[in-house]
């Protein structure tokens, strides 16, 4: 089996520039309810665009390049995922912070437990 330098070329740097796609989808928030819009359209961008370049590449019957393009998100997320990494990521940059959990806990009158008809 004779692989091509198209494909010896092109396989690493679709795995280089796919790992910081991983990264980036790493560091943000996991649950749909701590993103912000802006961070909930950037992902949904990035994912659509990666599926886009991936099913391409698979129609196109690429193989070496699709997996390559598999590994690098893989291993983006995986890195974007490792706890010193991602506090570093969501401390050094502002958009990768979730958002806040404005929505506060009702105070309630009393002790816990009773109410106005217990006997």
């Amino acid at each position: 089996m004779d692989v091509a330098t198209i494909d010896i070329i092109l396989s690493p740097l679709l795995g280089l520039a796919c790992a910081p796609c991983g990264a980036f989808l790493a560091f943000m928030p996991m649950k749909a309810n701590q993103m912000t819009t802006k961070q909930s359209k950037a992902s949904q961008m990035l994912c659509f665009i990666v599926a886009i370049i991936f099913i391409a590449l698979m129609l196109m019957g690429r193989d070496l390049e699709t997996w390559a393009v598999l590994i690098g998100l893989i291993l983006g997320f995986a890195i974007g995922k490792i706890g010193p990494v991602h506090r570093w990521a969501t401390a050094t940059w502002d958009f990768f912070t979730p958002k806040s959990q404005t929505k506060a806990r009702p105070k309630r009158n009393g002790k816990r437990g009773t109410s106005a008809n217990a006997r």
